[in-house]
């Protein structure tokens, strides 16, 4: 097919992320010297030499960009429409959860802020007039 941009393998994705298993840094192979003798053994796709959870997460992170990239009458010819390389840093649940805290907190004040506000502007208006009303009533009396 002509205009068709070659997707990166599972292997090139499962080496772009880090290895939960053995921590192996991204772009070094996993430390699993069984898997890597039975692959020399067998001649195997490179794949096979990574850990199960790196495999995974690499067939899962590829399955993405895929789902994620135009239909392919709508894609660029030569242009990639993977995410390696060009990803966004990682953030955790936690990370995610802290930061809607935050957020809430700052909502929550800012209401408050605008609140006081509003009370402050209606005290500035009300004490006169309060004033007035006495000073208006005390001399109503004082006439009679």
């Amino acid at each position: 097919m002509t205009g068709r941009t070659p997707w990166p393998s599972s292997y090139e994705y499962a080496m772009a992320n880090a290895c939960p298993s053995c921590k192996a840094q991204p772009g070094t192979e996993c430390n699993a010297p069984r898997k890597q003798a039975e692959q020399e053994k067998a001649g195997t796709d490179p794949l096979w030499r990574l850990h199960a959870t790196r495999q995974a997460r690499g067939r899962s992170h590829r399955a993405q960009d895929v789902a994620a990239a135009p239909l392919m009458e709508d894609r660029i010819p030569g242009q990639r429409y993977d995410s390696l390389g060009t990803a966004a840093p990682v953030v955790s649940a936690v990370d995610q959860a802290v930061q809607a805290r935050i957020a809430a907190a700052r909502v929550k004040r800012e209401s408050r802020r605008q609140q006081r506000a509003e009370l402050d502007e209606a005290r500035a208006y009300g004490v006169p007039a309060r004033h007035a009303a006495k000073m208006r009533r005390w001399a109503s009396e004082g006439d009679q």
